[in-house]
């Protein structure tokens, strides 16, 4: 597949697996027994939106395509005018070509009759969405193109948008047989243009017969202004004029003008007819030429069924159908927002005699999912809207300019999921806070609508059976599972780097480390990619990136959330949480999740610990009389730097101001207690991976091994060695079980030391910093002897509730955060902590992520 030859297009990866089809094209029915082809993502397409033939009557060579252009002497926004082909100077004679067809938007089909662009395209500044839709009772198709202006200047672009309605002389060279002013000249104020295909060279066009299909292109309405000319699609369209060496090729020339931020799309539509010389269940008559006959075209249909629409009816039919297309476009499905962009038809067309109503300003910039939910709750917005800007700040900050890599894939279905949300909050359906809200998976975690590759290449095709049930929980509260966050490979590290995805960046500086395998969630959400994303811990993996993104997150007490679902790597530690910009939608994100799962054996007692929703009382949290240890001997980490310390000293300071009692504590000789508890129960990670790999398989089925992985070749060398490792001998029978009790009986000892402390000082948590330095530099790790220092094996050795918020910046610039641990089972306490803390001091910034 060619998108795997590329790491900078490895987010495309997910729009493909999801459904593969064996042809370059996705083909929809039509009315007239046809098909539309659609170059979408299938393998080896184009991924343009172009119609490749349209059924056996090939009213279409590729029709349907996009070149895009800064009109003639504006500033180009990438770069400086175009070279000479050598390099040798401004250029003078042959150049470059300006006017390239658009592709690579990552369109996905939803099932039914849309395509909608996962990974819209960045040319030149401006972002260029399409959306498809050809309902399966008609003979016409829509586009719907948008262009933003993603630059801080007003810009004026020309784009042109057509193909080919035929191929020179096959079937007869084409021709203008009608356009709506009547006559057969292309001019500024055409609403369509009908072509038909002359086969008999005849005179009065309009009579036919066309030898393949006819095809009339719907431009706009009267009303509309940026329609400017026909030119030569094959060529250049800005400058080539139409017709050009092959009268099939059409390109429709608009003309936008778009201030900084502003969006304008064009709706055009496109009519087919069948052949008025041949069935289309065969092929056009072909006369022998030189005695030599064409060996790929298929013989012309002779069955007793033959049919063939008399001459001209064709034509007419599909001009009839632009007219009625020009008085009553059909905009079924566009969104209030949608049609708000649209440019080349009269608002009196897109909304009525009622005219376009009044549309807010609004960006998913900075929201919270409440913030969210309250917009679609009032009409401001829609869960459609809401994802396609998502999908277009990753295409301007994940993929390009910051180039952040913190997204590793998308799902193919996100658009027609939020339509669907959409389509329930219609009906009086609204599942809860998260309804119609994207957000990501680190892809360790298991959904149905992608693969889980741990950013490994070894497990790319890696579909679970089942979802997680952390997939599951929000699922079901309405989430929409927008795709899946970059990752350290396996997970297994601390730099954010994997085989699939490349280096995630910090989100406050790109530059540098997001400090846990975690990475690429909480850049997704500091910088505005999705709403919230759930991450993974074993230790240090939600703490530290949440930490260095400003970010709230959460691991809750051991078995209050499954892991069923999500790659193991130590299955005592392991935890998964949600990271998200405020302390209140990780609860509610909890609410989701939380309980007990026979799939996981730690959740057993979960249920009985949960008293309702863990959101429900944050509003009457306070720290107004809340005990409060100060850990400081885990103040400085092993590099010795003291800046998070002072850090901490300035959180004491804001503790106490809101009413907290500080208490000053310590456990002697701390290292050697948490050394005496390290490592992993014998096999546990073995089995663990054993029934992972296995999760949802039906007897025969064949399931993936880690002897399969390891003779993959495709594990990065830390993942490779942890396989190998799972593999090794093991004690058996009673001396196993003996290993296991021990290394449970060494963790219990390790938190009953921090339960004692709690207990001889009343404390109600203790806190301590969630990372002991700024991020390191991506390749700066040896420095930090090979990982980022922080605090973690308080909650991930002891199995104890932690909670991390913002706690403010180093030097004005690197996030820093504090992390507060718990009682076992006190989870609703701790995240009112947090939040009081959280109320207290607004250390999260608003970033708006450029």
């Amino acid at each position: 597949m060619r998108w795997l030859r590329s790491l900078a297009v490895a987010v495309v990866l997910a729009a493909a697996f999801s459904t593969i089809p064996s042809s370059a094209v996705t083909r929809l029915a039509s009315a007239d027994g046809q098909f539309w082809d659609i170059q979408d993502t299938s393998p080896w397409a184009t991924d343009s939106g172009g119609i490749a033939t349209g059924g056996g009557a090939n009213p279409f060579n590729g029709f349907g395509y996009l070149k895009l252009s800064l009109s003639p002497g504006a500033q180009r926004a990438d770069g400086p005018a175009p070279r000479q082909v050598d390099g040798s100077g401004p250029a003078t004679r042959l150049t470059l070509p300006d006017a390239i067809y658009l592709r690579g938007f990552g369109l996905a089909h939803d099932g039914s009759e849309r395509f909608d662009s996962l990974t819209p395209v960045l040319h030149d500044g401006i972002v260029v969405a399409r959306a498809i839709y050809a309902p399966r009772d008609t003979n016409y198709l829509r586009y719907y193109d948008s262009f933003t202006n993603a630059t801080t200047t007003p810009r004026e672009i020309e784009v042109a948008w057509g193909g080919a309605a035929g191929v020179y002389e096959d079937g007869g060279r084409v021709a203008v047989a009608v356009t709506s002013s009547g006559d057969r000249t292309i001019d500024r104020g055409d609403t369509f243009v009908t072509v038909m295909q002359n086969a008999s060279a005849v005179a009065d066009l309009q009579q036919g017969p066309s030898g393949h299909g006819p095809s009339a292109h719907v431009l706009g309405d009267a009303n509309a202004t940026v329609f400017a000319r026909a030119g030569d699609m094959y060529a250049n369209p800005f400058t080539d004029a139409y017709p050009g060496f092959d009268p099939a090729h059409i390109g429709y020339v608009y003309r936008l003008s778009l201030a900084p931020g502003q969006t304008a799309a064009l709706v055009t539509f496109v009519v087919k007819g069948l052949s008025e010389v041949y069935d289309p269940r065969g092929g056009y008559p072909i006369a022998a030429r030189d005695a030599l006959l064409s060996n790929w075209s298929a013989p012309v249909y002779a069955g007793a069924d033959r049919k063939v629409p008399a001459a001209g009816t064709e034509i007419a039919r599909v001009t009839e159908q632009a007219r009625r297309l020009v008085a009553e476009p059909d905009l079924r499905g566009l969104t209030t927002r949608q049609r708000a962009a649209i440019v080349n038809w009269s608002s009196a067309r897109v909304f009525g005699a009622s005219g376009a109503p009044t549309i807010a300003e609004f960006s998913v910039v900075e929201k919270t999912v409440n913030e969210l939910a309250e917009a679609m709750r009032t009409g401001a917005t829609t869960s459609e809207d809401i994802v396609r800007e998502y999908l277009v700040r990753q295409t301007l900050h994940d993929r390009h300019g910051s180039t952040l890599r913190a997204v590793l894939s998308l799902n193919p279905r996100a658009i027609a999921d939020a339509r669907a949300r959409d389509a329930e909050r219609a009906a009086g359906r609204v599942r809860g806070p998260f309804h119609g809200v994207p957000i990501l998976l680190k892809d360790n975690i298991d959904a149905t609508e992608l693969p889980t590759t741990g950013g490994a290449r070894a497990l790319i095709d890696h579909r679970p059976r089942v979802d997680s049930r952390v997939a599951a929980g929000m699922k079901a509260g309405g989430a929409i599972i927008l795709g899946k966050a970059n990752l350290d490979e396996f997970p297994f590290g601390d730099f954010g780097v994997s085989t699939l995805g490349g280096i995630v960046g910090n989100a406050y500086d790109p530059t540098l480390s997001t400090a846990g395998s975690s990475g690429g969630s909480a850049t997704s959400v500091a910088a505005s990619l999705v709403t919230l994303a759930f991450g993974t811990d074993t230790c240090n993996s939600l703490s530290n990136p949440a930490a260095f993104a400003s970010l709230a997150t959460m691991r809750v007490t051991r078995g209050l959330v499954s892991r069923a679902g999500v790659m193991p790597l130590n299955p005592y530690n392991d935890a998964v949480g949600p990271m998200a910009k405020s302390v209140r939608e990780v609860a509610q994100a909890l609410d989701l999740v939380a309980g007990t799962d026979a799939d996981d054996p730690a959740t057993a007692e979960a249920n009985a610990h949960i008293r309702g929703s863990l959101a429900a009382d944050l509003d009457t949290a306070t720290l107004k009389g809340r005990r409060i240890g100060i850990f400081r001997q885990r103040f400085v980490g092993i590099t010795g730097e003291r800046e998070v310390a002072d850090a901490m000293a300035r959180v004491v300071k804001e503790l106490q101001a809101a009413g907290a009692i500080t208490v000053d504590v310590a456990i002697p000789d701390y290292d050697a207690k948490y050394a005496a508890a390290r490592g992993a129960a014998p096999g546990s990670l073995r089995d663990a991976w054993t029934a992972y790999l296995s999760r949802g398989a039906k007897p025969g089925e064949r399931v993936l091994t880690i002897q399969d992985l390891i003779d993959s070749g495709k594990m990065a060398p830390a993942g490779q060695r942890r396989l190998e490792g799972m593999l090794a001998p093991t004690p058996a029978g009673a001396e196993l079980a003996a290993a296991v009790q021990r290394f449970e009986d060494a963790r219990a000892t390790f938190r009953q030391h921090f339960v004692d402390l709690m207990d001889r000082e009343r404390l109600d948590a203790l806190m301590y910093p969630a990372n002991h330095a700024r991020p390191a530099t991506h390749e700066g790790g040896a420095e930090r002897y090979g990982s980022e220092p922080g605090t973690c094996q308080e909650s991930a050795a002891t199995g104890l509730p932690q909670i991390t918020v913002p706690a403010g910046f180093l030097a004005g610039r690197y996030p820093v955060g504090v992390s507060f641990l718990g009682r076992r089972w006190a989870d609703r306490e701790l995240l009112g902590i947090g939040y009081a803390y959280e109320q207290a001091t607004g250390h999260r910034p608003q970033m708006g992520h450029r």
